[in-house]
């Protein structure tokens, strides 16, 4: 038997040994696990798991603000309009803008004789903004109806 040979022969033989030992462990490893940690690692696991989707929310939110931040520095608010469009028209939605900065601070400067440079923030904190946006969630499916029968009578009207 040459050296090459031996050397060959006795790190088969180690690996197998470390496999065999290995699965002993494994083995014993499995065994040995009480429901107390298993209990542990499976809350481990689910904290993980919960983590992980935190840090993709995270991940798209800070993404989405990127994007909306760099289409306003390099187009301004007509670029913003442009990527709302967009928005609307890959999504299929048909969305408006409900109220604008400059309505609130005319209405400000008008009544009180000053503007406030949060208002917008604050605005979508008040119960008028709660009470604005569900009238409009009920009007929708109501007014969803009323435009799908004029589409229809249309249709109707067009194809006679």
């Amino acid at each position: 038997m040459t050296p090459k040979d031996a050397i060959m022969f006795l790190s088969q033989h180690k690996t197998q040994d470390w496999r065999n030992e290995m699965s002993n462990e494994n083995d014993e490893f499995m065994s040995e696990e009480s429901p107390e940690e298993r209990q542990d690692l499976m809350g481990f696991l689910s904290e993980f798991l919960i983590s992980a989707k935190d840090t993709e929310m995270r991940y798209r939110d800070n993404y989405c603000d990127i994007v909306v931040n760099k289409v306003f520095n390099d187009f301004g608010y007509e670029g913003l309009c442009h990527l709302m469009m967009s928005i609307d028209k890959k999504a299929n939605w048909i969305s408006d803008i409900i109220i604008e900065n400059s309505d609130l601070d005319d209405v400000m400067f008008k009544k009180y004789g000053f503007y406030d440079a949060g208002i917008c923030d604050k605005a979508r904190q008040t119960k008028a903004m709660l009470e604005l946006n569900t009238k409009i969630w009920r009007l929708r499916r109501k007014y969803a109806k009323i435009i799908v029968d004029e589409i229809a009578m249309n249709t109707k009207n067009t194809s006679i």
